[in-house]
């Protein structure tokens, strides 16, 4: 009973010495600082320390934050680097640790306690350097253009692919995404060790083929319909045509008409004529619709040059480019 009595006021004294290393100098680091916020700065720190010495590593360090938020410190970024060691979270104690080497602090408020802090955490960085594991990230197979590499769900450069990344001791989650297919591996790392891991991703899907452009195939389909007008067309008055022909052969001899058959031979001509365009409307129709659906021309793509926007065209019956500015 009495050495759990001495236990506990020695535990005092260290709390005591320790606060007051922490906070007795605080006012010294900002002097603009409100008394009212360091003295709230002075509160959570307590409790952080406290939540500490519990082992509740987490909830020590958002005291730590919000305190070092407040009125920042050294020995309050140290602090919460050390409860970030306790968490696993090792790189990120890593930068936290750099992070207090590098806090400038005027020589008039550079109190020991301060530079104690600073040397500290230069120490235990490199203490922990030494127990950081790194993986590295192979990829076997094509990851495509679009690919994208994931480690524990939040995206990361796909240029870290083949070298060493510093990860925290534990179970990680690494994925690449293409648009046809998501590989996931999963990998146990321990302290100390320099681990590969390797994705197998498998060749990529053959190429869409391109779409077709949808105004050449307008124009074939307008085209076919042409065609097919121009050939019915030929057909009505070419039958036409032939009749009435045959008629004017009856009236006039030697295709010498008399003037009471000049409407006649007027009305042949016409179908005559129009028997032609029919023809011709046929041939043209079809000669461009039909290849153009056939051939199924796809979209080209626009180049822009210095603001000027321009296509190539190339059809059954043009060709050039169009453009605009």
């Amino acid at each position: 009973m009495i050495f759990a009595k001495r236990r506990t006021q020695t535990a005092r004294t260290t709390t005591a010495i320790v606060l007051g290393m922490l906070f007795a100098l605080l006012p010294r680091v900002v002097e603009a600082q409100d008394y009212a916020t360091r003295s709230a700065a002075r509160k959570l720190g307590e409790e952080g320390i406290a939540l500490f010495e519990k082992k509740q590593y987490a909830e020590a360090l958002k005291k730590f934050n919000l305190a070092e938020q407040l009125v920042p410190a050294p020995t309050l970024g140290l602090r919460a680097a050390r409860c970030l060691v306790q968490l696993g979270r090792f790189v990120e104690a890593s930068e936290r640790y750099l992070d207090v080497t590098r806090i400038e602090v005027a020589r008039a408020q550079m109190t020991p306690a301060f530079r104690k802090a600073q040397a500290d955490a230069l120490i235990e960085r490199e203490d922990l350097l030494r127990l950081l594991p790194t993986l590295t990230i192979a990829v076997k197979g094509p990851m495509g253009e679009a690919a994208v590499l994931l480690v524990d769900g939040t995206q990361v450069p796909v240029a870290v692919v083949g070298q060493k990344r510093p990860m925290d001791p534990g179970v990680h989650e690494v994925e690449v995404r293409r648009k046809d297919i998501q590989v996931k591996r999963k990998v146990d790392i321990v302290v100390k060790e320099n681990k590969t891991i390797t994705v197998e991703l498998p060749p990529l899907p053959a190429p869409k083929p391109p779409d077709p452009d949808p105004t050449l195939r307008m124009l074939g389909f307008i085209g076919i319909g042409i065609g097919a007008g121009g050939a019915i067309a030929f057909g009505v008055m070419g039958t036409l045509a032939v009749s009435k022909e045959r008629e004017l052969i009856d009236k006039c001899p030697d295709r010498r008409c008399l003037p009471a058959f000049h409407a006649d031979a007027d009305r042949f001509d016409v179908l005559r004529y129009a028997t032609t365009a029919g023809i011709v409307a046929s041939v043209v129709g079809f000669g461009v619709g039909i290849p153009l659906l056939v051939a199924r021309p796809t979209v080209k793509k626009k180049k822009e040059i210095g603001g000027f926007t321009w296509s190539p065209i190339l059809g059954p019956m043009e060709v050039g480019l169009r453009g605009s500015f």
